[in-house]
């Protein structure tokens, strides 16, 4: 995914899952529903109105703004690792951070009781973040790194970014022949996550692919695009989405679990 910066830098499984029409609000499986509402039009960074079609009866954003309200804290480190996140993993303690002792050539490492167990580079020194989230769940751990190559033309910036998600030290891009994978979190106490694959955009849950079939989802975007990104919460996702022209908002969460 390509961002745009000025001279200021401006920026940023084993359940069973069904298949739902990003058309259709209300789809669902046995662990998550999948609404997903037309827009009018583009979504607008800043905009504090989204931009509903005509087609859509009340509003969606009331249905579940108190599951979207349950945000995580934030797993911050303190002064012992700066800029990094800290997790608790049964009795040992995880963390990640960033690492631009070479600022062409960066790295995120990971720690299990203050000794190295994981590194990953990171590319170039940008203004987007390039560590993401530490995740735990069961006995497993799961980062979110980005890989940043930067072009500059001028006084504009130009940030090549993609996605990389990490299960347990093994690169799932890898794995999996993944474009880019994106998005991390947990729903529900389980892993989800999105990830690209031949030009289309698709979900993971808890192992368990969710054919979503979009052509956009806007993320990695800071400071006043940073509206247009994901907004996870525990039991739910909402975001954006564009197949073909058409936009969509949409929720994936775990509606009915306390």
């Amino acid at each position: 995914m390509k961002h745009l910066l000025s001279a200021i830098p401006l920026l940023f499984f084993l359940a069973s899952c069904g298949v739902a029409s990003p058309s259709t609000p209300g789809s669902s499986s046995s662990e998550l529903t999948i609404e997903a509402y037309p827009l009018s039009e583009a979504p607008q960074a800043e905009s504090t109105q989204v931009p509903f079609s005509d087609t859509v009866a009340g509003d969606p954003l009331l249905e579940h703004a108190d599951q979207r309200s349950r945000i995580f804290p934030v797993a911050s480190c303190g002064q012992k690792v700066q800029m990094g996140f800290c997790i608790t993993l049964g009795s040992d303690q995880l963390a990640a951070w960033e690492d631009y002792s070479n600022p062409a050539s960066g790295l995120v490492i990971v720690s299990r009781n203050d000794e190295e167990i994981y590194r990953i580079p990171i590319g170039e020194a940008s203004p987007i973040p390039a560590l993401r989230g530490l995740w735990v769940y069961d006995d497993h751990w799961m980062l979110e790194t980005v890989y940043v190559n930067n072009e500059q033309d001028g006084n504009e910036i130009s940030s090549w970014a993609v996605g990389q998600i990490t299960l347990d030290g093994e690169l799932l891009n890898d794995r999996y022949g993944y474009d880019e994978a994106f998005g991390l979190q947990t729903i529900h106490g389980r892993p989800f996550y999105f990830y690209q694959e031949d030009g289309k955009i698709d979900a993971n849950y808890d192992g368990v692919a969710i054919n979503l079939g979009y052509d956009e989802i806007p993320h990695y975007n800071c400071c006043s695009a940073s509206t247009l990104n994901p907004m996870i919460a525990q039991n739910m996702v909402a975001f954006f989405a564009r197949q073909g022209s058409d936009w969509y908002y949409v929720e994936i969460g775990a509606f009915d679990q306390p």
